[in-house]
C-alpha cells in the first residue's frame, strides 16, 4: 500500500514538474528559471515530508523541513520580493531555518535530548546574528558573546553526558535484575530435579526391599 501511495506521488511530481518546464518554455509565466529554479528543492522537501507521514523517518522530517524551509526563503530572493543585496543582514536566517528543523526533530525524537540542545544553539546563533547584522547589537554586547558563547557546548557537552550515563546505569541495573530472575528459576528447578531424583531413588529401594522379602 506504501508502494502504491508513494508511486502516486512520484506521478503526481513528475507530471507537475512537466507542467511547469512546458509554462516557463512558452513563456506563459512572468518569470522565467531565474525566478523558479527555489521550486525544484521545494519539491524534494515537500515529498520528503510526505516521506515522513508515511514512514515516520526521523531523518525525512529533518532534511524536509531544512529543504522546503531554505526553498522558501530563496523563493523571496529569486522572485524579487527581497534584493540579493539584502542577503548581508538575512544571512542568519539559515541558521534559523537549521535550528527549527532540529527542535522539530527533538519533539518527535524517541532520543529528544541532543537533537533540543542542537535546535536551541542554531537558533540563539541566528538570532543573535540577525540583531548584529541589523544594527541592533553593539560592539560592547557582541564581544562577551564572542568570547564566551563555547560555554554553551560545554554546558550542552555536560547535559548529554549525564544524560547518557544515566541511561547506561539504568540498562545495567535492568540486565542484572533480569540475570538475577533468570538464575532464580533455574535454582529451584534444580531443586525439584533433584528432589524427584531422590524420590525416584526412593522409590526404587522400596521395591527392591519388597521383592527381597
Amino acid at each position: 500500500m506504501l508502494r502504491k501511495r508513494n508511486q502516486e506521488w512520484l506521478g503526481i511530481f513528475i507530471g507537475g514538474l512537466g507542467v511547469l518546464f512546458l509554462l516557463v518554455n512558452n513563456g506563459l509565466l512572468w518569470f522565467g528559471w531565474e525566478a523558479v529554479w527555489p521550486a525544484f528543492p521545494l519539491l524534494l522537501g515537500v515529498f520528503l515530508l510526505k516521506i515522513h507521514v508515511t514512514r515516520r523517518g526521523p531523518g525525512q522530517l529533518f532534511f524536509g523541513l531544512l529543504v522546503t524551509g531554505l526553498s522558501l526563503f530563496l523563493f523571496l530572493f529569486s522572485t524579487g520580493i527581497l534584493g540579493w543585496s539584502s542577503m548581508r543582514s538575512l544571512w542568519p536566517m539559515f541558521f534559523l531555518i537549521t535550528g527549527i528543523s532540529s527542535l522539530a526533530l527533538a519533539a518527535t525524537g524517541d532520543r529528544p535530548l541532543p537533537a533540543l540542545i542542537a535546535g536551541l544553539v542554531i537558533v540563539i546563533t541566528g538570532v543573535v546574528g540577525l540583531l548584529a547584522t541589523s544594527g541592533r547589537l553593539g560592539s560592547r554586547t557582541i564581544t562577551p558573546l564572542v568570547r564566551f558563547w563555547p560555554l554553551v557546548l560545554v554546558v550542552a557537552g555536560a547535559l548529554i553526558y549525564f544524560r547518557a550515563r544515566s541511561e547506561r546505569l539504568e540498562e545495567n541495573d535492568m540486565a542484572f535484575l533480569s540475570r538475577q530472575n533468570d538464575g532464580t528459576p533455574r535454582a529451584v528447578s534444580d531443586k525439584s530435579v533433584e528432589k524427584t531424583g531422590d524420590t525416584e531413588t526412593t522409590a526404587n529401594d522400596d521395591d527392591g526391599e519388597s521383592r527381597s522379602r
